[in-house]
């Protein structure tokens, strides 16, 4: 009985560890193909991408934070329609992607809450979000869709 107790211990040990070993990897997404797979779904067909040069002059996104990204904007002016996916290098890069997607969700509120009602109506649906080291901000009629594509291929 005494040899039996430290053996059943060590393999409980084991097992446990062996157990919570893989749960700790982090799905690597690869986001200009999450966003090609985003845009088979979207129904505006006025929609341009943007370059990581444009992250600054419209989100205030500072390059060196951003380790790769896709965006996808509306071209007219008159939809709400706005998809950008990003991964920050880093917890605090990602943390301050974050705070400049939310601000420019606040901003969108703004411009749309009086001028474009229905507008503001699906922008309500919408969200930013982060998980880990990424970052989106998914904005679209297809909400929903786009949402599931997004999180299987970061989760």
């Amino acid at each position: 009985m005494k040899k039996l107790i430290p053996i059943l211990l060590c393999a409980i040990m084991l097992f446990s560890f062996t157990a919570c070993g893989g749960s700790t990897a982090t799905k690597q997404a690869d986001l200009p193909k999450v966003m090609d797979d985003m845009k088979a779904k979207l129904t505006n067909t006025e929609m341009m991408d943007l370059s990581k040069e444009d992250l600054m002059p419209n989100y205030g996104i500072d390059e060196g934070d951003v380790k790769q990204f896709a965006a996808h904007v509306d071209s007219t002016g008159i939809k709400g329609d706005e998809i950008i996916i990003a991964e920050g290098k880093d917890a605090d890069a990602a943390k301050r992607i974050k705070e400049k997607l939310d601000a420019r969700y606040k901003q969108k509120e703004v411009e749309m809450k009086d001028y474009l009602p229905e507008e503001y109506a699906m922008l309500k649906k919408c969200t930013v979000k982060q998980d880990g080291n990424y970052v989106s901000m998914i904005v679209s009629p297809q909400y929903e869709d786009l949402n599931k594509i997004y999180d299987a291929a970061i989760k």
